[in-house]
């Protein structure tokens, strides 16, 4: 019996190309160079992408744009365009996830998980017997929030943030040579 199709990899080693994603930063450059006249091959060429990548990513141009304007501050990575109240919640979680990494605040996956279902619940009230949606805050639900929104080492461990911070200064304070 002989082979219909050729051998996906050479006497080398493989020849299929390894997928990256390509995040937001990198999509509106490509935008950028493609508004500014740059030819969709050339880009093509500078970044080492094919060309219906560059092509994929102009076509949606539009909701790259919105997806910039509604970035939060972390360096997402968004492959797919998501829609609906989980989308939503994710976006409002990553928001809120920030501002208490800047507050330096406790955090764990509980507390986490906790906080998405409570935001989802409210955005599911606010559009009323419409949504039929449902959503479990779960271990692989977190994993896939943590790679979309780039958060895997934001979180304080639980010992740092239960120090006591002013029994340290005058600890201190006591043993200051000056």
């Amino acid at each position: 019996m002989s082979a219909k199709r050729k051998s996906m990899t050479s006497p080398g080693g493989s020849t299929k190309k390894q997928r990256k994603a390509i995040d937001l930063e990198m999509k509106m450059k490509i935008i950028n160079d493609y508004e500014a006249g740059k030819k969709v091959k050339a880009i093509a060429r500078d970044l080492e992408l094919v060309h219906s990548t560059i092509s994929t990513i102009l076509k949606d141009k539009d909701r790259v744009k919105e997806a910039v304007k509604a970035l939060t501050g972390f360096k997402a990575i968004i492959t797919r365009q998501r829609k609906g109240l989980i989308h939503e919640m994710e976006k409002l979680l990553a928001i809120w996830f920030d501002d208490q990494i800047q507050k330096r605040m406790l955090m764990s996956l509980l507390i986490i998980q906790a906080k998405a279902h409570s935001i989802f619940e409210t955005l599911k009230a606010r559009e009323g017997e419409e949504s039929t949606e449902t959503f479990t805050a779960s271990h692989g639900w977190f994993q896939w929030f943590r790679r979309r929104f780039n958060v895997h080492n934001r979180s304080i461990s639980s010992e740092a943030a239960s120090t006591d911070v002013e029994a340290a200064e005058k600890f201190v304070d006591q043993f200051d040579p000056c």
